[in-house]
């Protein structure tokens, strides 16, 4: 009688534990991410959207001409923080972007911050994200320095996930463009991508 009562105790106080562990994962889950109290908030505008569809159509031209002339012809993009953060607003506003609910982006010295929040069921998930792109073997890709998820302790091996998943998004769009990218700037609050077109074969 003794070990029964004994061993209903010990799952009671497993259940309370986790059941703490729960209300203490989900309290951390919905506060903001540490790498948020980085990130400056930068102010859109629709100048800024003009400029920053200006700036690609003016690249995919150059692109397209380049190529039709079977020419290997460097060409760059400079995109600013206002450039790229106003563009975003828009398509948030357009319901372009979705499940996410907002997104900023700075542009440091040599690294990226981003911060995002996504709809998720019950309470909308807060993400902070410190990254770099480089050029490996000729091919764009971003390295992930750090990752939150609100105030989780996350282990390492999340950070090499969300690297993964971001690489594989970015290597599906990259057949898309005839340019060879090589080489990714981050400096000034701006973004420089240079690149060699393609000629056809």
């Amino acid at each position: 009688m003794r070990l029964i009562k004994g061993l209903i105790m010990v799952i009671g106080i497993i259940g309370v534990m986790v059941i703490v562990a729960l209300v203490i994962g989900y309290y951390l889950y919905s506060l903001s991410p540490p790498i948020q109290s980085k990130v400056i908030k930068v102010m859109g505008s629709q100048e800024a959207v003009q400029s920053f569809d200006q700036k690609l159509d003016a690249l995919e031209s150059q692109i397209k001409a380049a190529v039709d002339a079977g020419e290997n012809k460097e060409v760059s993009l400079i995109i600013t923080e206002k450039e790229i953060n106003s563009k975003l607003s828009l398509m948030l506003a357009e319901s372009e972007l979705q499940p996410l609910e907002g997104v900023l982006i700075n542009f440091g010295d040599g690294y990226f911050l981003t911060y995002a929040v996504v709809d998720t069921p019950g309470i909308d998930a807060k993400t902070g994200l410190e990254g770099r792109v480089e050029i490996i073997e000729g091919e764009p890709k971003i390295v992930i320095d750090e990752f939150n998820l609100g105030k989780l302790p996350l282990p390492k091996s999340v950070d090499k996930r969300v690297e993964q998943l971001l690489n594989i998004i970015v290597s599906l769009q990259l057949p898309e463009v005839s340019l060879d990218i090589t080489s990714v700037e981050i400096k000034d609050h701006q973004l420089t991508v240079t690149g060699t077109t393609k000629t056809a074969k």
